[in-house]
């Protein structure tokens, strides 16, 4: 898609969608994981690099543990993980739309190569 916005000089935002995994890691298997989860918040911080000439805003989404089919058969596995959290819940998918729209609008026109974590307070800092 960037190929085409670039040869057409067109601007455009691109949105990685990452996790909070990214960013520790608690030796629980999820090593792979773990890794191509950071290399995405890589990728969007260097692609800003070379696509900001172009007028392309990279930036990703880190979310933190959201209900899913994924959550699903992790919490089979391991339990309740939300006993743990600060407000003791799950997010809500349509609780990422707020953070994907602000990071597509015009209101984000000077923000790019940077991550959002949308994870309720439930890691560290």
């Amino acid at each position: 898609m960037a190929r085409r916005l670039i040869d057409q000089q067109l601007p455009g935002r691109m949105v990685n969608i990452s996790s909070v995994g990214a960013f520790s890691y608690g030796g629980n298997g999820a090593a792979l994981y773990s890794i191509t989860k950071a290399a995405i918040i890589r990728m969007t911080e260097a692609l800003a690099v070379e696509w900001a000439r172009y007028n392309i805003n990279v930036n990703a989404i880190a979310p933190g543990a959201f209900a899913s089919e994924m959550m699903d058969g992790m919490l089979q596995r391991i339990g309740d993980i939300t006993q743990s959290f600060p407000r003791k819940r799950l997010g809500d998918p349509a609780q990422l739309d707020s953070t994907l729209l602000f990071l597509v609008s015009p209101s984000s026109e000077f923000v790019t190569g940077t991550f959002v974590k949308a994870d309720d307070g439930q890691g560290s800092r």
